[in-house]
C-alpha cells in the first residue's frame, strides 16, 4: 500500500530545503482527507507554532509534478503568513474571513510566489490536471477565487523569465 502522506512529506521537505527556507523551523503536520469534496486539492491552516497541510484524497493519482506544484502553492501561503507582522496577520485574517477579494488575492499571490520561486511548470501541470478533470462551472469558480489558469500561469512565468 502506498503511503501518500509520506510522499507528500518528502516533496514538502525538499521544497522547504531548496526554496522555502523561511519555513525550515516550522512544524508542518500533513494529512489526507475527503472533507474538501471536489472543491479543493489542498488547504493549509497557520497557527502560532505549527501548521496543518491537508491534501484531498483525489490528488493521489496526480502526477508528481502536479503534486509538487500543489505543495509549492500551499507552502507559499504559509511563507506569506509567516512573514507578516502581527497587525498585518489580523488585517489579513479579517479580510480573508469576510471578503471574497481577500481570499482571491491570497490565492493569486500564492500562485505568483510559487512561480517566482521557479515552480511555474509544476504549478502549470497542476492547473492542467484540474482543468482536464473539472467542469466549466468549477473552472469559472476557481478563476473567480483567484487561482490562475494554466494559460495565466505560463504567461506570468514567461513574463518574469521563470518558465524553465
Amino acid at each position: 500500500m502506498v503511503d501518500y502522506v509520506a510522499r507528500y512529506r518528502k516533496i514538502v521537505d525538499k521544497l522547504i530545503k531548496n526554496d522555502f527556507q523561511g519555513l525550515k523551523n516550522r512544524k508542518i503536520f500533513i494529512n489526507e482527507a475527503n472533507f474538501f469534496g471536489l472543491k479543493y486539492s489542498a488547504g493549509v491552516a497557520y497557527f502560532l507554532f505549527f501548521d496543518f497541510l491537508t491534501v484531498n484524497r483525489k490528488c493521489r493519482n496526480y502526477p508528481h509534478d502536479a503534486i509538487t506544484g500543489l505543495m509549492a502553492h500551499e507552502l507559499s501561503h504559509l511563507e506569506e503568513i509567516k512573514e507578516m507582522k502581527f497587525m498585518d496577520k489580523i488585517v489579513f485574517g479579517i479580510s480573508w474571513l469576510f471578503t471574497k477579494k481577500g481570499k482571491a488575492d491570497f490565492e493569486t499571490l500564492a500562485d505568483k510566489i510559487a512561480i517566482e520561486k521557479g515552480y511555474g511548470k509544476y504549478r502549470h501541470k497542476l492547473a492542467e490536471q484540474i482543468e482536464k478533470t473539472s467542469t466549466k462551472k468549477h473552472l469559472k469558480s476557481r478563476l473567480a477565487k483567484g487561482y490562475l489558469s494554466s494559460k495565466q500561469i505560463k504567461q506570468y512565468a514567461i513574463k518574469i523569465r521563470k518558465w524553465r
